[in-house]
């Protein structure tokens, strides 16, 4: 299609170009205003460096509106060839360019795409006379799209720029800041144009113009999400429900996780760690496998938000992956808490719970129409909402519907005690299940919320410092479990984060409070403020006192769920002492179960808690109610208890608080077996508790300095929740300490945050051990960037004068770190490389996913001698800054599109290590040749490389890295007289069978992979000295050339089920490492009997006989 993209192309820059051009006529005098689009940018913009900017915002929005265009014209329509359909773009743009579209036409229309559409069409033939019916469609859909877009470019044009540009230099700075952000602005407005259909059937014009009014109040309207429940004082929380939009998991209801995690791991909130296991499923994957889906989830999931979500895509087009198919759908939201009798809307009602205002405006039967074209998208939010007698209308109401339309998208949500799995079955929907969130999903919520609070008008922060606010959260999610499992869903976590941001991040470090704060969220606030109302009426602390009694009696008997029956059993007993309690005991639990989101039953008559936290939180108050000590003392010791310890302590009151503590310090007294993990449990009360009992002080203070400093991550973690107390106790000085005491103690510091804990670690910041510099560098992501790296970073002692960064806040504060040489970002940065003007000059450089703005950065760091930079997404840089890099010695560039060219090379002259990923379109290797001082080199994609002439000179070579290269060709050249080449890795090898074409070579490590047609590893026999052996995807079965080998001591086998037999293996005395995850799924290892000190990678379904035989110093490890 590359004439048609070319068309699309042009067509973009055109409308781009047109806009602005009118947008800066309008302002320039009566002489100039009939000039080029040039001539207006240089008599506007005197100054070089803000004409470059304009010109490449320019670009930008032309892409935007060329992105817009593509989707309507780049696919098959009304039989439309592509030659068709170019040349109905063609004669758009000629109206275009003949229209006017000045100012004054402009703002005649009132500055509406749909009036200023009419007036230019005003006088114009109909055009499907010229280019027949769907041609004629076709070419109003694209004119409407053009006009659309342009009018919104020229709405976000700053109106004083042309007059500020002729100013004092000194204004020059703010004008470019308004031209950079103009490409921002331009993309927002375009972003939230609802895409049209092409697929939209043939309506009147009123349909047309109804719906994009309609689409539009959606897209406006819905567009947010306010946290309704949170008590917060300086602000509203409400944020932009697009950005603060993340993706969760679910799981089909067969395969659904019946339980919460009791904790969440998170040592990666910064990003620093291997992800969690992923959920079954995202959920848009699963809805987008079938047209009626029942999504069921507990109380604050996310069930509404991801309803709005839907709506709000839907009327923008913005679906892709796998809800692409989706786009060109009219969504219709309906709250069924809006129908609290029972009566639920007819398709001309559709419109009133979240469209009331437009909804007068519909034309008769639009619904229906749009119904019966299959393109609505029906979200039908809340069946736990409505009383228990009207949810059987829900079901009739869905089924008459979908069988007079049954081509319409279906979401039905609800809680799972209101609508089992089953509830929807006959009606034809599937049914999946909300995953609690996370690790990943977790440290994403926070960002994403952050970032969207950034445009609400009543922030309580300025809104370049809540990167601060969100490090600060992230330390306290990284340092406290509670916490993490507190905010297993997106509610709860979306009020931690209001909590801190209200609370200028000082979250209590007494959790007591938030965990009070959940409670009246779940129980009373959320509901109240939503208009639901309860058919079972209960005051928050009966509630309360029901489901603490049922929390207790699992912490008792040691379990994680109750029967029905006793679950039932206990609450008639509890509500038999509340006078004021008149519903029965079945109502009162039917009703906690469906409404409270605090209990559920995961599974018919089994009935356990939502958030094990609150579980504990519940049971220590119940303990603490009824000065119940010796069961908490007597089980201290236990990981299951230690929560509910800690909290008993803060629930209870002076006497009982003394019992429980003076219980704690004479068992520790008492026994030495389990005396530091009591003191640690002692420390973690420092956190709940408001006052140390006055003839226990001295004995407490003993304990605490038992255990400070902390000797591991996880006493410091345990440490650190006990706040400041902890930190006025750590040493001034790290240095005489052991390693990990010193890493412990500084991790210690920055999960504690504050001003005192970023005091301690610039305290700590000449230590000269890796791990202690390290450590530090993780703290970095918790605080202000900027403060941190001039006050803990700047003065760090590193010999290595080495970082890596992994989040893109980070990386304008580089500038403080004056000694940094070494840099490696392991985050994705998505625009430019800015932030490497003002970075200290570096020798390594390592980008590991760069986003697509200009690599023009890089051009400040000239003294580079390492660069290893990844795009994503792929595409063609301008790679003339490597020129200004006269030192540099090592090359590494990933998913370039280097176009065929590798001219660039030649102004490398210091090259020894050069790797070039998907060099496919490149058939001249000369500048690769021309580099004869290379030892390492690695090319991928190399289809055309078969001139023996490129490796000639490259007598240097030691490590060599090829994919795809001709094996009569370029792979026969470099074996041939390059004896000191060590190491070759050989990737789907075009035409390799006989490895005889190695023999020149004397090996020490050998990769062959993607090479089904070697069957035969006799050639590997003549190279003694090789020791490491990858075989992968080949056609190998017959391990024996491999006995021949006397130095060989790693092996992997990877996709190669046709070795069975390892019985050669016993000849190979020196094999320390053995990987036979891709081998045959049953193995005997009796000929490895009595090799000592091995070490064996088996596949987790592998099965492995004679393993009796193996030597007890073997260790298996199962992948």
């Amino acid at each position: 299609m590359p004439g048609l993209e070319a068309v699309v192309a042009a067509a973009g820059k055109a409308v781009a170009e047109r806009a602005v051009r009118e947008g800066l006529a309008a302002r320039a005098d009566g002489t100039e205003r009939k000039a080029d689009l040039t001539t207006l940018i240089r008599s506007g913009f005197p100054d070089r460096f803000v004409r470059r900017s304009l010109e490449r915002q320019l670009e930008a929005i032309a892409d935007g509106v060329e992105r817009r265009l593509a989707a309507l014209v780049e696919r098959e329509y009304g039989g439309l060839t592509e030659d068709d359909r170019a040349a109905v773009l063609h004669e758009v743009l000629a109206t275009l360019k003949a229209a006017d579209l000045t100012d004054g036409a402009v703002l005649a229309a009132d500055m509406d795409p749909i009036k200023l559409a009419k007036a230019v069409r005003a006088g114009l033939p109909d055009p499907a006379r010229q280019l027949g019916e769907a041609g004629g469609r076709l070419y109003d859909v694209l004119l409407d799209e053009c006009l659309d877009c342009l009018v919104r470019i020229i709405q976000q044009l700053p109106q004083y720029l042309p007059r500020a540009a002729t100013e004092a230099l000194g204004r020059l700075s703010s004008v470019e800041e308004q031209i950079a952000a103009l490409g921002q602005h331009v993309s927002a407005a375009l972003a939230r144009l609802p895409a049209r259909s092409l697929e939209a059937p043939c309506g009147t014009q009123d349909d047309a113009e109804f719906e994009r009014r309609y689409l539009e109040h959606l897209s406006r309207t819905l567009d947010e999400v306010e946290l309704f429940g949170v008590r917060v004082e300086n602000y509203r929380p409400r944020a932009t429900l697009s950005v603060a939009y993340i993706s969760l998991g679910v799981s089909a209801e067969a395969k659904a996780r019946r339980r919460v995690p009791e904790r969440m791991r998170l040592a990666e909130l910064a990003g620093t760690a291997a992800e969690a296991e992923p959920a079954t499923l995202r959920v848009e994957s699963a809805l987008g496998r079938s047209r009626r889906t029942l999504l069921r989830g507990d109380a604050g999931s996310g069930k509404s938000t991801l309803l709005r979500w839907l709506s709000v895509t839907a009327a923008r087009g913005g679906f892709s992956g796998d809800l692409e198919p989706w786009n060109g759908s009219v969504p219709f939201v309906v709250k069924l808490r809006s129908h609290p009798s029972g009566d639920l809307p007819a398709p001309e009602d559709l419109l009133a719970d979240v469209a009331g205002p437009v909804a007068g405006r519909m034309p008769a039967g639009w619904a229906h129409r749009v119904l019966d074209a299959g393109r609505a998208l029906l979200l039908v939010d809340g069946v736990d909402e409505l009383a228990v007698r009207h949810r059987p209308a829900v079901r009739r109401w869905l089924a008459d519907l979908l069988a007079a339309y049954p081509g319409t998208r279906t979401v039905v949500t609800s809680r799972p005690a209101a609508a089992d799995a089953r509830w929807l079955t006959e009606e034809g929907f599937s049914s999946v299940t909300l995953e609690p969130m996370t690790p990943s999903d977790l440290r994403e919520l926070v960002r994403q919320w952050h970032a969207a609070m950034r445009g609400s008008p009543s922030l309580p922060c300025p809104p370049e410092r809540l990167d601060e606010y969100e490090g600060a959260l992230l330390a306290r999610f990284e340092g406290g479990p509670h916490l993490r499992a507190l905010a297993a869903t997106p509610l709860l976590a979306a009020m931690l984060c209001a909590l801190n941001l209200d609370r200028g991040k000082q979250l209590p470090r007494n959790r007591m409070g938030l965990y009070a704060a959940a409670l009246e969220l779940l129980l009373e606030r959320r509901d109240a403020e939503r208009g639901i109302t309860a058919e079972v009426a209960l005051e928050a602390e009966q509630k309360i006192r029901i489901l603490q009694d049922l929390a207790w009696q699992l912490a008792v008997w040691g379990r994680s769920e109750l029967a029905r029956t006793t679950a039932l059993r206990r609450v008639e007993e509890k509500i038999r002492t509340m006078p004021r309690v008149k519903a029965t005991a079945e109502a009162v639990l039917d009703h906690l179960l469906q409404r409270s989101g605090v209990i559920r039953e995961p599974v018919p008559g089994r009935i356990d808690f939502v958030h094990r936290t609150v579980q504990e939180y519940l049971a220590a108050k119940q303990a603490a109610d009824d000065a119940d000590v010796e069961p908490l003392v007597e089980r201290a010791h236990l990981d299951q208890w230690r929560e509910t310890v800690v909290m008993a302590a803060g629930h209870a009151n002076a006497p009982v608080r003394r019992d429980l503590l003076r219980g704690l310090l004479d068992r520790i007294d008492a026994e030495d077996r389990y005396g530091r993990r009591l003191r640690l449990l002692v420390a973690g009360c420092l956190e709940t508790i408001q006052e140390l009992p006055g003839d226990l002080r001295d004995r407490l203070e003993g304990c605490l300095a038992a255990v400070i400093p902390p000797r591991n991550e996880a006493e410091a973690r345990t440490l650190a929740l006990a706040g400041e107390e902890v930190l006025r106790r750590l040493p001034d000085d790290v240095r005489g300490l052991p390693k990990a005491r010193a890493v412990a103690t500084v991790r210690t510091c920055w999960l504690v945050n504050g001003e005192e804990g970023l005091r301690r670690l610039a305290g700590y910041r000449t230590d000269q051990r890796r791990e202690v510099r390290d450590e530090l560098a993780t703290g970095w992501d918790y605080f202000e960037p900027d403060r941190y790296a001039a006050e803990v970073l700047a003065g760090a002692s590193s010999d290595e004068a080495a970082l890596t960064v992994r989040n893109p806040r980070l990386l304008d504060s580089l500038r403080h770190v004056k000694w940094l040489r070494e840099l490696q970002v392991s985050c994705h940065v998505p625009g430019d490389l800015g932030f490497l003007r003002s970075t200290p000059p570096l020798r390594t450089l390592v980008l590991d996913s760069v986003g697509n703005g200009g690599l023009d950065g890089l051009t400040f760091q000239p003294d580079l001698e390492w660069l290893h930079i990844w795009l994503a997404p792929r595409r063609s840089p301008d790679l003339r800054f490597l020129a200004h890099m006269p030192k540099l010695r090592r090359l590494n560039l990933m998913e370039h599109d280097f176009g065929g060219s590798l001219a660039f090379l030649d102004a490398l002259p210091r090259l020894d290590f050069l790797f070039l990923r998907d060099v496919g379109p490149v058939r001249d290797f000369g500048p690769v040749a021309r580099h004869t001082g290379l030892r390492f080199l690695g090319l991928h994609g190399a289809r055309h490389l078969r001139d023996p002439a490129v490796f000639a000179n490259l007598s240097e070579l030691t490590w060599v890295s090829l994919r795809d290269v001709d094996a009569d060709g370029g792979l026969t050249a470099l074996a041939v007289g390059h004896r000191t080449i060590r190491e070759v890795h050989l990737l789907n090898p075009i035409g390799l069978g006989d490895l005889g074409v190695l023999d020149p070579l004397d090996l020490g490590t050998l990769t062959l992979s993607g090479c089904p047609a070697v069957t035969d590893l006799t050639p590997l026999a003549r190279q003694p000295n090789l020791e490491t052996l990858t075989l992968q995807a080949t056609g190998v079965s017959d391990l024996g050339p491999l006995a021949r080998l006397p130095r060989l001591s790693d092996l992997y086998l990877a996709d190669c089920p046709g070795v069975r037999d390892l019985g050669p293996l016993a000849e190979v005395g020196s094999l320390r490492h053995l990987s036979l995850a891709g081998a045959a799924p049953v193995l005997d290892l009796a000929p490895l009997a009595g090799r000592r000190g091995l070490r064996i990678t088996a596949g987790s379904g592998q099965e492995l006989r004679n393993l009796h035989l193996l030597d007890r110093s073997v260790r298996i490890r199962r992948v």
